[in-house]
């Protein structure tokens, strides 16, 4: 019911974000494999190659982003909007005239840094700092467009790549950006200045834990803060002072390094079990169904403990999904693994944007989201590598599962001791006068 009052309130700016969560797609790496087989017959790249290519130029996206990221707490958000979403049209132009490795390079660049970064970061950043006491269900109203790109795009590319070839089909997705989201995205929120202007030096909702009051917007709740006079310094490094934010660091880093890994090597450790990959590929249906009742689960959570409070917790579905991935050898397993790890992930999308306003002040949320979404695609780009050299030195893969539960596991000890009082500091607080 929540959820429905939250859409009545809110539909254009919900919608916005969900927009920018789909759009996402066209840089992200669920749709760019669809196309790898394609691309590297024409330009004559075998699977290492185009392997390595992608992997630095994911990490150099990643490096790139918190400096570009870091431009949404100054500009207008919808002027910031158009400009990356024409980018990532760009980007889709070029990958579909690429005629050689070079020319691929760059358009892999800009594709991944405009779609994976700077569309998410748009999408969660600004619903993030627009809503305050329905935070988290907001924030998994606008994830929305994820599983939903992931369930309609793939099948449509794909019959249009055997209609159309694949490099008209590209093409076709800048078409669609320029033609179709571009004008939604103008048409949601051009009359909406509050939505659109970037923070002013204000401070974030007050934690839920805190006796001070704060003023809430009776429509969409959206924070009312009075400006920060603790704090004389602004930018992301202000997030790195807190202690409580590197004892969470880890924890921000595991679950794209373990999942990307154990999704990269799902066909050694089917063939290890004995199960057909084709459980794997069935086991992605349930990984989408249940990553939306994560995200949709965690938004009310997070609205009545904070995202702090749960934040230490969200790694269990995950550890219970790889321990029984490493003791079970019926192809079930395979799916009950799956609709763990989605869990996982549902709460995660909405746990590490809304946090972020928990630590630092409103118009710090960009830069700091940035930062961090860096340091979890960089841990994303390692994870495989890592695994790969578990596997080249002949370690078992219970070991390596084994390994994956207790790293999982020391990490979520470490976010819940973080909860001790004078590692958390307050958003408008000092870190230097803080206890």
């Amino acid at each position: 019911m929540q959820f429905i009052l939250l859409l009545r309130q809110a539909p254009r700016q919900l919608a916005f974000g969900a927009l920018h969560s789909f759009g996402s797609s066209f840089g992200q790496t669920f749709l760019i494999a669809l196309f790898v087989p394609f691309i590297s017959a024409s330009l004559a790249l075998n699977e290492t190659e185009f392997a390595n290519i992608y992997a630095g130029i994911t990490i150099g996206s990643a490096l790139c982003l918190p400096v570009v990221g870091r431009w949404i707490d100054k500009v207008d958000i919808l002027s910031y909007s158009l400009a990356t979403m024409g980018l990532l049209a760009l980007g889709c132009l070029m990958i579909a005239t690429a005629s050689n490795v070079w020319w691929l390079i760059a358009a892999l660049f800009v594709l991944r840094l405009a779609g994976q970064g700077l569309m998410t970061h748009v999408s969660m950043t600004g619903i993030a700092r627009y809503f305050s006491r329905h935070r988290g269900r907001a924030l998994a109203i606008a994830s929305f467009g994820f599983p939903l790109a992931e369930a309609i795009l793939p099948a449509t590319l794909l019959a249009m790549i055997a209609l159309f070839g694949w490099r008209y089909t590209y093409g076709a997705a800048g078409v669609f950006i320029v033609l179709i989201l571009i004008p939604l995205a103008i048409l949601l929120i051009r009359s909406d200045a509050r939505f659109r202007s970037a923070p002013s030096k204000t401070t974030p909702q007050t934690p839920k834990d805190s006796a001070t009051p704060h003023k809430t917007d009776s429509l969409t709740d959206t924070a009312q803060t009075e400006p920060d006079q603790t704090s004389a310094d602004t930018g992301h490094p202000r997030l790195f002072r807190s202690v409580y934010v590197w004892f969470c660091m880890p924890m921000l880093a595991t679950p794209p390094l373990v999942m990307t890994a154990l999704f990269f090597h799902q066909g050694a450790i089917a063939n290890h079990k004995g199960i057909d990959l084709g459980w794997f590929a069935a086991g992605f249906t349930v990984f989408a169904i249940t990553s939306v009742l994560g995200a949709f689960g965690s938004g009310p959570l997070i609205d009545k403990y904070s995202a702090r409070r749960l934040f230490p917790w969200h790694l269990i579905p995950v550890m219970i999904g790889v321990l029984l991935l490493s003791l079970g050898t019926h192809p079930v397993m395979i799916l009950i693994y799956m609709g763990l790890v989605g869990i996982t992930t549902g709460f995660a999308t909405t746990l590490r944007t809304a946090i972020i306003p928990e630590l630092v002040p409103l118009d710090e949320i960009g830069a700091a989201r940035s930062t961090l979404t860096a340091i979890m695609v960089l841990a994303s780009a390692m994870g495989p590598a890592i695994y790969g050299w578990m596997f080249a030195a002949d370690i078992s893969i219970e070991v390596m599962l084994g390994l994956t539960i207790g790293g999982m596991a020391i990490v979520s000890v470490m976010s819940w001791i973080s909860e001790r009082p004078g590692f958390y500091v307050p958003p408008g607080v000092n870190p230097q006068g803080a206890e």
